[in-house]
């Protein structure tokens, strides 16, 4: 069976109870990923939803295969006169089914394009083991800079992350 074509958007505010759907779905699919839990995603209201997807220059892409959100990565602008040249990628994430297809790497490229419009530096953090992000980002350009030991606790097992950053001055 053919799979739909892809597409990539920016979402907004109406696409909050599919991003609320894929983001949960995310949390307990691969939990060691993200910084958040599924209790913490699943505690925010709507409107806080709404909120986030909507804060410029922050935003939030998505993949839709057809009509079915199957992928998202956001990019979070840093605040403040000493921090506002930098950004984060965060939240990467592409269903199991959809993986293989250059999602991944349509998204965080499309975060990288939306990134060099508001900041210089762009910075990630990928779960120490997760070699495929790792190695997605590296070829896009993002350069290893440290590692975090101990930076999640899960059920008692704590995990490292590892630091990356791309300077979009380059």
């Amino acid at each position: 069976m053919r799979q739909p074509a892809v597409t990539i958007r920016q979402l907004g505010a109406e696409d909050a109870g599919g991003f609320r759907a894929l983001r949960l779905k995310a949390l307990v699919s691969a939990p060691t990923a993200f910084a958040s839990s599924y209790e913490e995603d699943a505690a925010l209201t709507d409107e806080m939803l709404r909120a986030r997807l909507v804060a410029a220059p922050s935003a939030v892409f998505a993949a839709f295969a057809g009509e079915e959100m199957v992928g998202m990565a956001g990019f979070a602008a840093l605040s403040g006169p000493k921090r506002r040249h930098r950004g984060l990628l965060w939240g990467v994430f592409v269903e199991a089914d959809q993986r293989g297809r250059g999602i991944a790497r349509r998204l965080v490229e499309q975060i990288v394009a939306h990134a060099r419009q508001h900041v210089l530096v762009l910075e990630a953090g990928v779960t120490s083991g997760n070699d495929s992000a790792r190695g997605l980002y590296e070829s896009l350009g993002f350069r290893h800079y440290g590692t975090l030991s101990k930076a999640l606790r899960i059920d008692d097992a704590f995990y490292d992350e590892v630091l990356l950053s791309l300077d979009l001055a380059e």
